[in-house]
């Protein structure tokens, strides 16, 4: 049997969200049917997990956590012409996009992974249509993973029906031990009794974090036992240290730094955060405390309203707003039985919309339509 050779491009050195979608995608590809590789910075930090999931990685010289780069595209435009893949399927890779234009590859597939508000320069005549012309042109299909990310490319020039929406889906977080729970709870200096909330996010400005603080400053008020996790690292951590340590609360904000596994922190976690208001599609941190039975309080940007239904898998708050979101973490803090509930919600919701397999299963359908159009033979 023929499979469909594809190959998947990124150009991130580190961890991110773009990685991680990958690796839970590589996990539940149909093997019989698909040959893939992966085509990775050699220094990437994701090589070691693709390998792991038994994929052929391909390393590469240039284009490191760049989008463009002349010596990437020569790279990229060679590649493409030596192996020959039926798919390029590229991630944030612009170099790479047109690489397999010029190399001749009949489905070339991209994926949105962010959102956020657009230049004026792009949604206007004549960046629009410049834009959308490159874009319509360089890809045969697109795939967004989010509404708001579609919403961007159709705002800025790309044509609708290129556009197919997956919305991100994670492998269910592994189930933490009641030892590995007491050992993280002591190594974060937790007391029994707190009410811990947690975010997984890199310390960004617009991650919304510098807000959080504030959020704490103000609950920890009235309830001294919720304290809050930072998992993450980023060019605001200095920033976010000094402020809370001028509002008095260090021992309310634990800085974790990157964290590598996330199963014992989400199994202590009561309530998961999502501070957002410069870029958000679907949150895989989200999805991933849902597995867990972890509601959480989101800010309404982006993709987070598709993500959480207020009221049935956590509560939504307007972005920037410090007083909206300390009311409802206290809401939270005092009513246990609708923490309860959003717990058994966001698990209900992950196995509907939330799952790594059916986000795969979507995917492989775009695959299989464009092998179809290419005129490739099983």
């Amino acid at each position: 049997m023929n499979k469909l050779k594809i190959l998947h491009v990124l150009t991130d050195t580190n961890i991110g969200g773009a990685g991680t979608l990958l690796v839970n995608y590589l996990h539940c590809f149909d093997r019989e049917k698909y040959d893939i590789s992966v085509c990775l910075p050699k220094s990437s930090a994701l090589i070691p997990l693709v390998e792991a999931e038994g994929y052929r990685v391909i390393p590469l010289e240039h284009g490191h956590d760049k989008s463009f780069e002349m010596s990437a595209l020569r790279e990229y435009t060679k590649l493409f012409r030596r192996e020959k893949p039926h798919i390029v399927h590229t991630h944030s890779a612009f170099s790479a996009k047109l690489a397999a234009f010029l190399a001749g590859t009949k489905s070339r597939i991209y994926t949105r992974h962010c959102a956020f508000e657009m230049p004026k320069r792009l949604t206007t005549f004549p960046g629009k249509q410049i834009n959308g012309f490159i874009n319509n042109t360089l890809a045969t299909e697109i795939i967004a993973v989010a509404n708001a990310a579609k919403d961007n490319l159709t705002e800025t020039g790309v044509k609708e029906k290129k556009i197919t929406v997956i919305i991100n889906g994670v492998m269910p977080v592994r189930v933490a031990s009641e030892d590995e729970k007491a050992a993280l709870r002591e190594k974060l200096g937790i007391k029994d009794g707190a009410f811990v909330c947690g975010i997984p996010a890199r310390l960004e400005h617009y991650k919304g974090h510098a807000y959080l603080v504030d959020t704490i400053a103000e609950v920890a008020n009235t309830h001294p036992e919720v304290v809050c996790i930072f998992m993450g690292e980023g060019s605001a951590e200095a920033e976010l240290r000094e402020k809370a340590k001028s509002l008095g609360i260090e021992d309310k904000i634990i800085f974790a730094g990157f964290v590598k596994d996330l199963a014992p922190y989400y199994a202590i976690m009561d309530l998961n955060l999502n501070c957002s208001y410069g870029t958000e599609t679907s949150s895989l941190s989200l999805s991933e405390g849902m597995s867990l039975k972890v509601p959480a309080v989101a800010t309404t940007f982006g993709g987070n309203p598709y993500m959480i239904t207020d009221g049935v898998n956590g509560l939504l708050v307007p972005e920037k707003d410090s007083h909206a979101m300390a009311e409802a973490i206290v809401k939270l803090v005092e009513d246990r039985e609708l923490l309860r509930r959003l717990g058994d919600g966001a698990r209900d919701q992950y196995e509907k919309k939330f799952t790594a397999a059916a986000m795969t299963r979507q995917l492989e359908k775009i695959y299989d339509a464009e092998g179809k159009r290419i005129g490739f033979k099983a």
